[in-house]
């Protein structure tokens, strides 16, 4: 070790070179020992567990929707065959116990063949046939169950008519309506009019010109008839 000692000074702390290197010296690395820790549980047992389900059995919910079904229409198909086939649901019908409810007459019109039908919709009810009578019962016509129209011969304007449904429990009451003469096209008759105007307007414009042309030709013989007749008239002018 150096040691170094001044007069007159007090006595500075001996340093050596070893301390001088050990304190500018880089401190050692500290390893870190990373200890992996194994989970003591895997994912299956992370997840969450459902209860076994029976086989065959589905969680899905399926909503039953309507039957295509109008009541107003003639059935090609009865609705309950239509549900046995499809899963749909039919409308509500009372049973067959019980007297039906009316049918609803929709309207009474001629037909363009020229027979008068009527027209009616069928009641929440069940019925095994309809029966469509003049207002004094003086005529009955019978329809089947799944029609919703029908022809009534020789039903005069100004009558009443009525269908009514039938089933076992008895009959319903009568919806009736009067037959009222067919009313004109409105539109049809518009058109037929406008049309007409214009055909009438077209045929006075042709005539007009072909009077005007008959004029105008007439005095041009005429113009020519006179000039010839002249005798004082010359091609230069000249008496």
């Amino acid at each position: 070790r150096t040691s170094l000692s001044l007069s007159g000074f007090s006595r500075v702390p001996t340093v050596t070179v070893r301390d001088c290197l050990e304190v500018h010296s880089t401190p050692p690395l500290t390893r870190v020992r990373i200890i992996e820790v194994e989970d003591d549980y895997d994912e299956e047992s992370s997840k969450t567990t459902h209860a076994p389900q029976s086989p065959g059995v589905t969680t899905s919910r399926v909503i039953p929707r309507p039957c295509d079904y109008d009541p107003c229409v003639v059935q090609t198909t009865p609705c309950d065959k239509i549900s046995a086939e499809t899963g749909c649901l039919c409308p509500g019908l009372t049973g067959p116990e019980e007297r039906p409810g009316a049918p609803e007459l929709r309207e009474v019109k001629l037909d363009g063949s020229g027979e008068v039908f009527v027209h009616w919709c069928a009641p929440r009810s069940n019925v095994t046939r309809y029966e469509v009578t003049l207002k004094d019962g003086s005529k009955q016509l019978v329809f089947g169950e799944y029609l919703r129209n029908g022809a009534v011969p020789g039903l005069k304007v100004g009558e009443m008519v009525c269908v009514a449904a039938r089933n076992q429990a008895g009959l319903s009451e009568k919806s009736c309506a009067r037959y009222e003469p067919p009313q004109p096209d409105q539109a049809a008759m518009s058109a037929g009019i406008i049309a007409g105007s214009v055909g009438f307007l077209l045929l006075l414009s042709v005539l007009a010109v072909v009077l005007w042309r008959r004029r105008t030709c007439r005095k041009g013989r005429m113009g020519d008839t006179e000039g010839l007749g002249n005798p004082s008239y010359t091609n230069d002018g000249a008496l």
